[in-house]
């Protein structure tokens, strides 16, 4: 086995495409970052055997996300844990499926890796007949902005990492620039959803938070049955990751018709 690193993300995508796309839902985070690259980013590689592609590295931040089929990745883990230390790069952490994910961090942080989340990815094929709250779906506006900032700080907050005024400023302006995100509003903003990382086939959803003022009303799941609708009109399927510690986010998109698909695992380095 070897590592083959990749300065260009436009000649990494030709190469791993096939690879990657064989389970696209499962593969959404990897082939979703390299497809909407628009800077060379710190650390791009696979690990081939005998030609073949046995696993995929990107590095846009501090986490390392791996993406690997089925089999025996034993031994490409530790190939690639090799490599990455003889780069000397800095990892804030990893993320993939479990096994490999949790074999990279035993080689690279035995001591002092802790796991942030275990989440389940979901694929999408069709909406399911649910009952909509009251209320219409539209596109966040520039007038949204405030509110959306204050909503992404409480969601990286409850869900995530706490992130400050002016990150959860820039994540805001940015979203709505591109058309990102999405409201329920019900006489008032309730819920809020963003469409991110289309891949060939598929598009995922993420932040997806409705404050506790008006929760337990259907609001998300009002929200991402409205947006999911839309986006099958574009794509084959929608995907998006759950934390696995919490039943109710869970069953709501099961309700909606998302279906498990794989288990992923985040992984922090301290």
């Amino acid at each position: 086995m070897h590592v083959k690193e990749f300065s260009r993300p436009d000649e990494f995508l030709g190469q791993v495409k096939e690879f990657l796309i064989k389970q696209e839902e499962i593969n959404n985070l990897p082939l979703g970052i390299l497809m909407s690259l628009t800077a060379v980013p710190p650390f791009l590689a696979y690990v081939t055997e005998r030609g073949q592609i046995s696993l995929v590295m990107v590095m846009t931040t501090g986490h390392l996300v791996l993406a690997g089929h089925e089999g025996d990745w034993q031994q490409a883990i530790e190939v690639a844990a090799a490599y990455l230390s003889h780069r000397n790069l800095p990892l804030s952490g990893v993320i993939g499926p479990p096994g490999p994910a949790q074999h990279f961090a035993q080689l690279w942080q035995p001591q002092q890796s802790k796991v942030a989340m275990e989440q389940g990815i979901y694929r999408l094929d069709a909406v399911n007949a649910v009952h909509l709250s009251p209320g219409r779906l539209r596109l966040a506006q520039r007038k949204d902005q405030d509110l959306l900032s204050s909503w992404i700080e409480d969601f990286c907050r409850e869900a995530l990492t706490p992130i400050s005024p002016k990150h959860g400023r820039e994540i805001a302006a940015t979203a709505i620039a591109h058309k990102a995100f999405y409201l329920w509003e019900d006489k008032e903003v309730v819920s809020m959803v963003k469409k991110t990382r289309p891949t060939f086939n598929g598009i995922a959803l993420n932040q997806v938070f409705t404050p506790k003022a008006f929760r337990n009303r259907g609001y998300a799941t009002s929200c991402v049955t409205s947006l999911c609708s839309l986006l099958l009109a574009e794509y084959k399927f929608c995907c998006l990751y759950t934390d696995l510690a919490n039943p109710t986010s869970n069953e709501i998109y099961r309700n909606i018709g998302f279906r498990p698909v794989a288990e992923s695992v985040s992984i922090n380095f301290s």
